[in-house]
């Protein structure tokens, strides 16, 4: 297993307002809560820690929907088998932001500061997502240049694959390493955490070229669907 805590966090303020739509500009027309977004931006990037975990599992066989992996883990459900077919490989990681901000979160909400819980809040899962896409592309360059494809990336619980499938994952992968847990419920701690897989190989996937957000069942709705930063 792997583990990586050398990812950049971009935050680019003007987009951040360009997403809330014209309502939330004119609300920081206001000096006072421009100031305390201003504010909220340079916590977020103080207490967050990214780091993530992963690991390459080869694939011994396609059985009833779910891949078998070496060592006889099986994984798979809704679109797994269809978007990583034909994969050699199953990568597996887990990604997170650090447990501080949930606790900044928490500050913020017993003090009644609901503007600053709100951002902060949103600020962490783009925080997250951007660990998970600088992972998937930097670990898809490097596989490219053994000739290799990778698989669209998904995530459990975000499309029609289930969220109890976070236990397989967790089960492949040391998660303490990097200070998350799974509880009994499903839900990752810290609560900015997530899990993705995809498929690598020589021959060409199922599916290639597209993001999570393809699969998300929130796509419609999530402002943060167009918000990815390349590095």
């Amino acid at each position: 297993m792997t583990v990586r805590r050398d990812f950049e966090l971009v935050f680019d303020d003007s987009y951040f307002v360009r997403l809330h739509g014209d309502g939330f500009a004119r609300l920081l027309e206001q000096p006072a809560r421009r100031a305390r977004l201003a504010s909220v931006l340079e916590e977020a990037r103080e207490v967050m820690e990214p780091a993530a975990c992963y690991d390459a599992f080869p694939i011994e066989k396609v059985m009833h929907g779910q891949f078998r992996l070496a060592g006889g883990t099986r994984i798979g459900g809704g679109p797994v088998v269809e978007v990583l077919g034909g994969a050699e490989v199953l990568y597996a990681a887990i990604c997170t932001i650090g447990c501080a901000l949930d606790e900044r979160v928490r500050a913020h909400r017993e003090a009644g500061r609901r503007f600053e819980m709100l951002m902060l809040d949103e600020l962490g899962s783009w925080a997250v997502d951007q660990v998970r896409q600088q992972l998937y592309e930097g670990l898809s360059c490097e596989l490219a240049g053994r000739d290799w494809r990778t698989s669209s990336p998904l995530s459990p619980g975000e499309g029609v694959w289930s969220i109890r499938e976070q236990r397989t994952i967790f089960k492949l992968l040391d998660a303490d390493e990097i200070g998350v847990r799974l509880l009994p419920s499903y839900v990752i701690e810290p609560m900015k955490s997530l899990t993705v897989v995809f498929g690598a190989g020589a021959s060409p996937m199922g599916v290639e070229g597209l993001t999570n957000c393809d699969f998300c069942s929130i796509q419609d709705r999530c402002r943060y669907a167009g918000a990815r930063i390349a590095h």
